[in-house]
Parts: structure tokens; C-alpha cells; sequence
């Protein structure tokens, strides 16, 4: 009937049976809507994996729909709500697996515990047949040992064979015990690692494969190989987003380096236009200074000149002056006007 109702409503679709005025309130549903299933649409849920099994989910609240997740497939915004999807169904299959490594970690210690298997005791019938066996067989030895030494081969050999005999005996008392502990040997458990359940190991291979071909087996499988593949997706995506950002910081170090790098050169070039010019002014600032100097020895060597050739002038005018003024004495004096 499902399947029947599924076929028409994709032939004639779902607003087939409604009237003229139920269809004016009729919302088309897409793939998109809050109550479609995400994780349907993209992969598998997780209500269908274990339906009939321990292990079942329940239906799902959403829709599932063929005909919606043929139209998520060809719709165009597929590949940007398919992140999402897979991001929803990995946040539920995390949850179980949770829950179901719990289970597992429960069933092995189970396990262990039962790992070793008690020998059955024996009865006090049993004991008492064997102490009186074994002591027997204690004292035939003894006799066999004397005898030996006293080189009476034949006799010991037929005590040998009643030690034997006792032997036989004291193995059919503690045979019983023996299968007991084998048939428990025999339905020992063990467990599935995948799914959780509990399996009698050693078990015909018939009933091995039916479990492995089993809804709770393979669902599981699924499930587990679903989040293996999409943590090893979101490591390869953050290991391909770091080299993607390592290069492209690379890239920018190295356009940052070319633009800088005629900078560094412009200012190179200012720094020795700088130091020539600097080197320029210390020239002309020697240059100035020696010819200060120069000027101050010119100065210097003039000065000492002109002195000398003044004090020589003054010298002969002062001697002039003397010799003028003793020529006018000479000439007033009345023993010169007597001479005359």
C-alpha cells in the first residue's frame, strides 16, 4: 500500500485527494523544508538501519521521500546544504556509537570475568575412590621397584599391568569432570566488536555469516564507516585549509617583499645622495675652514709689515725733527753771530 501510495503521489501528486479548497491552503513540501530528514536526503537515517532488531530506533519524526531527495540531487544548492546534512548525521551517529562503545566495554569485561572456568568439583564418593587408587597404585610400585632389583622381570611385569588397570580406573572417575569443563570450553562467548552482540565463539560458519549479513551488523557497519570517512574528510578539509592559508601568507610575505624591496632600494639611493651631500658639506666646511685659516695667517704676517714700516717712519721723522731743531739753535746762538 506504500508503495502504491508513493507511485500515485509522484504520478498525480500528494494533493490528489483534496479538494478545491483544501489545495488553496496545500503548502508544497521541498527538500529544504525543517521537516524533511537532513541526513535521508544526503546519506541514510539511521530509523531505517534497524528496523525489526534490539537495537531499533523507532520511525523518524521527518520525511523521507525519494521523489524530494531526487530533487535535492539535482537542485543547484546541493552542494551548500550537503555540509549541513552530513554535519546532522554525524552529530547522530556520534551519539550512538557512544552509547554502543559502552556496551561493548560492558560486554568485554563481562567477558573477562567469565574467562576463567572452574574445574567441577568432585563428590566424596569420587574422592574417597581415588585416594584408594591412588594408594594402591603407590604400593604396586613399591613391589614393582623391589622386584626389579631382585631381577624378577615377569612378576613385576604383571604388577605394571595392574597399575595400569588402576590408572584406567582413575581416569574414568575424573572423565565426566573433564566433559563438563570442555562442553563449557565449547559455548564460550564472545563478542562482536562492531554491533555489540554476544556470539558463541567457535561457532559453524553458517551462523557466523548470518550475523555479519544481520541488520544490526551491517547497520552499524555503516554507520561507523560513514563517521571514519567523514572525520578523515573534515581532516583532509583542515589540513588542505591550513597549507591553502601557509601559501597564501607565503604569497603575501613575498608581494610584500617585492613592493619593499624598491623602497628599500629608493631609500639606499637617498642615503647615499644623503652621505654624498654630507660628505659634500664637510668638504666645503675644510675647504672654508683652511681658508680661514689662510686669511688669518695673511693677516698675521701683513700686520707684523706695516708695523715695522711705521716705527721706520716714525724713527727717521722724529730724527728730522731733531736735527731741524738743533740747526735753528745753532743759528740764534751770538757765538755764531760773533763768527760771522
Amino acid at each position: 500500500m506504500d508503495a502504491q501510495r508513493a507511485l500515485l503521489d509522484e504520478l498525480m501528486g500528494a494533493a490528489r485527494n483534496m479538494t478545491e479548497d483544501e489545495r488553496k491552503s496545500y503548502r508544497e513540501i521541498k527538500w529544504d523544508d525543517r521537516d524533511v530528514c537532513g541526513p535521508f536526503m544526503v546519506r541514510f537515517c539511521p530509523h531505517d538501519l534497524f528496523v525489526n532488531t534490539k537495537s531499533n530506533l523507532g520511525p523518524c519524526e521527518k520525511i523521507h521521500d525519494l521523489k524530494l531527495k531526487e530533487s535535492f540531487e539535482q537542485s543547484p544548492r546541493h552542494d551548500a546544504f550537503v555540509p549541513r546534512f552530513e554535519a546532522d548525521l554525524a552529530q547522530f551517529c556520534e551519539r550512538l556509537v557512544t552509547d554502543l562503545d559502552k556496551k561493548v566495554r560492558r560486554g568485554r569485561d563481562r567477558l573477562a570475568q567469565e574467562l576463567e572456568v572452574p574445574t567441577p568439583p568432585l563428590s566424596s564418593e569420587q574422592s574417597e575412590q581415588l585416594s584408594l587408587i591412588e594408594e594402591k597404585i603407590k604400593k604396586l610400585l613399591e613391589q614393582i621397584e623391589e622386584l626389579g632389583e631382585a631381577g624378577k622381570v615377569d612378576e613385576a611385569e604383571a604388577l605394571m599391568r595392574k597399575v595400569d588397570g588402576l590408572n584406567a580406573e582413575k581416569t574414568a572417575i575424573i572423565q565426566p569432570n573433564s566433559k563438563i569443563t570442555a562442553l563449557i570450553q565449547e559455548k564460550k562467548m564472545e563478542l562482536c566488536e562492531i554491533c555489540g552482540s554476544f556470539l558463541v565463539a567457535n561457532d559453524a560458519a553458517d551462523r557466523a555469516q548470518s550475523h555479519v549479513a544481520g541488520k544490526q551488523h551491517i547497520g552499524y557497519s555503516m554507520i561507523r564507516d560513514f563517521l571514519s570517512d567523514y572525520k578523515a574528510a573534515k581532516e583532509k578539509a583542515r589540513e588542505e585549509a591550513r597549507l591553502a592559508r601557509e601559501k597564501e601568507d607565503e604569497e603575501r610575505r613575498k608581494k610584500r617583499e617585492d613592493m619593499e624591496k624598491p623602497r628599500e632600494k629608493r631609500e639606499q639611493s637617498r642615503e647615499r645622495v644623503r652621505d654624498q651631500e654630507r660628505e659634500k658639506s664637510r668638504d666645503r666646511d675644510r675647504d672654508r675652514d683652511r681658508d680661514r685659516e689662510n686669511d688669518r695667517s695673511r693677516d698675521r704676517r701683513g700686520n707684523r709689515h706695516v708695523g715695522y714700516r711705521n716705527g721706520r717712519d716714525n724713527y727717521d721723522r722724529e730724527r728730522h725733527r731733531d736735527r731741524r731743531g738743533r740747526d735753528r739753535s745753532r743759528s740764534r746762538s751770538p757765538i755764531r753771530r760773533d763768527r760771522r
